[in-house]
């Protein structure tokens, strides 16, 4: 409501409802560019429960403790799906003008830029993760359990930006099956099996485990995208 109220003050083109496309292959397009954002959306919630479930046997506490690790996880994480979603109008509209180098310039811009930042806040939650746990829950079982996952979890993010601008790229680019292979990766095709891989052989250290490794997989599996893209594509204009 807010965009569309700013939109109707400040826009220099107006709405019509004549001008509703009755095209059927614009939505579809529509749904093909936004399906990789519905798959990551989604896997989180999967994932999400699935962490749950196998944390629950071992306590109340490992509960608290995860809660809190996926709260700070999940900032540095906006952080860095910031700073892919800004890169997402510069990859497009390049891209369709043709101007392949600016896009080559972008995509190794937002990866450095966002592994500075993710990698800033990922030091400060390492060297400080008993504070930050202590903020959330002064529990003594969940703050034994709750800094070492952090750390671990802030390791795991300095992967982050490896994955997440490469698939910000193929999805403004209209490369849907790329950007949903992708997608698929962190909280999916890397997470789920680690988890349950993890909490069978090293039960709650597994489970503490599970994310950063798979940030780690995902990280490294998207590094070949990467290359493919700077190699492959012309520098054009």
């Amino acid at each position: 409501c807010i965009l569309l109220v700013l939109y109707l003050r400040m826009a220099q083109s107006t709405l019509s409802v004549r001008a509703i496309s009755r095209d059927a292959k614009e939505y579809l397009g529509i749904c093909k560019v936004g399906f990789p954002s519905l798959i990551r959306q989604g896997l989180n919630s999967i994932s999400g429960g699935l962490l749950n479930n196998l944390t629950k046997p071992f306590g109340d506490a490992a509960i608290a403790a995860m809660s809190v690790v996926n709260r700070f996880s999940s900032l540095v994480m906006f952080v860095g799906l910031g700073i892919g979603q800004g890169f997402q109008p510069v990859a497009s509209f390049n891209y369709q003008a043709k101007k392949y180098r600016r896009v080559k310039r972008g995509l190794i811009f937002t990866t450095v830029f966002g592994f500075c930042l993710v990698a800033l806040l990922s030091a400060f939650g390492f060297l400080f993760s008993e504070s930050i746990v202590e903020i959330f829950q002064e529990e003594r079982r969940v703050i034994e359990i709750g800094p070492p996952a952090l750390r671990y979890a802030c390791i795991g993010l300095l992967f982050l930006p490896l994955s997440v601008p490469v698939n910000m790229l193929y999805q403004s680019i209209r490369k849907a099956g790329v950007a949903s292979f992708l997608s698929i990766l962190r909280s999916g095709a890397a997470l789920i099996p680690t988890l349950l891989i993890g909490v069978h052989f090293l039960k709650l250290d597994g489970i503490l485990m599970a994310q950063p490794i798979a940030d780690g997989i995902t990280g490294l599996i998207c590094i070949p995208f990467i290359l493919h893209f700077l190699r492959n594509t012309p520098d054009g204009e």
